[in-house]
């Protein structure tokens, strides 16, 4: 997984969708599957890689591995504050 580049996807479309939305985007969802090729770990600390790049802190990422799914990362929900 060129995780790098997966969560700068995720990131912008979560926060496309939060303005769509007209709130502050809060938390991120993600449904980690087996394609994704990367842990957990390695996803938020590219995560927290991107908000830092971005000057921000303050948003959380709940990540739910099923290594099951045969899908990769996924966005499964957004959290958003007024």
């Amino acid at each position: 997984m060129h995780e790098s580049g997966v969560i700068q996807k995720l990131v912008q479309l979560a926060f496309d969708e939060a303005a769509r939305r007209g709130g502050r985007l809060r938390a991120i969802a993600v449904r980690l599957g087996a394609l994704a090729g990367g842990s957990p770990e390695h996803l938020r600390d590219h995560f927290e890689h991107e908000l830092a790049r971005r000057g921000l802190a303050d948003i959380e990422l709940r990540i739910d591995a099923q290594p099951a799914y045969p899908g990769g990362v996924e966005i499964t929900g957004i959290e958003l504050s007024t």
